[in-house]
């Protein structure tokens, strides 16, 4: 009995020993977490480690994604519109409106206006019916002159909205 005792022992010390790194579920939340404290570069760290771990067809990898375009925002607002195009573009993406505005929002807020107007051109060209992509032009737009952003309200003018 003391030698089954001993080898379940061991056998657990063993399992902890190896440290093993985070799941993608907690490498998600560790994100999310990091993102509700601005703590940007722990929450890229983190949703790019569940991202490198989960198929695209996971749900998970969703909220992950968006969780490092959130982050990219803050850190490389280039790199983030990237991102959200090059996922908004592949089979596995399971985008609505909602998803689009609050890149495009994250963005404008940012004062990334040459970003968002580029993911605002991207979500025209797929959904060109959607009301609520439109309206982001005007919202950009508003921003875009109380910062007297000339570039912005030209490439804006050039998709219709000036």
């Amino acid at each position: 009995m003391k030698l089954t005792h001993f080898a379940l022992a061991l056998g657990l010390a063993l399992l902890g020993s190896c440290g093993g790194s985070a799941t993608p579920a907690e490498n998600v939340q560790a994100g999310s977490t990091a993102l509700g404290k601005s703590d940007w570069r722990a929450a890229q760290s983190s949703f790019e480690a569940a991202l490198a771990a989960l198929p695209a067809e996971d749900a998970a990898y969703k909220r992950a994604k968006l969780g490092q375009v959130e982050a990219l925002i803050q850190l490389d607002a280039t790199r983030a519109k990237t991102e959200f195009l090059a996922y908004a573009d592949s089979a596995a993406a399971t985008l609505d409106s909602k998803d689009w505005r609050a890149v495009m929002t994250k963005l404008t807020a940012k004062g990334k206006f040459v970003e968002a107007i580029g993911v605002l051109e991207a979500g025209l060209k797929k959904h060109p019916q959607d009301g609520d992509i439109k309206k982001m032009g005007d919202a950009i737009k508003v921003a875009a002159e109380k910062a007297g952003d000339s570039g912005a309200l030209d490439s804006l003018k050039g998709l219709g909205y000036l």
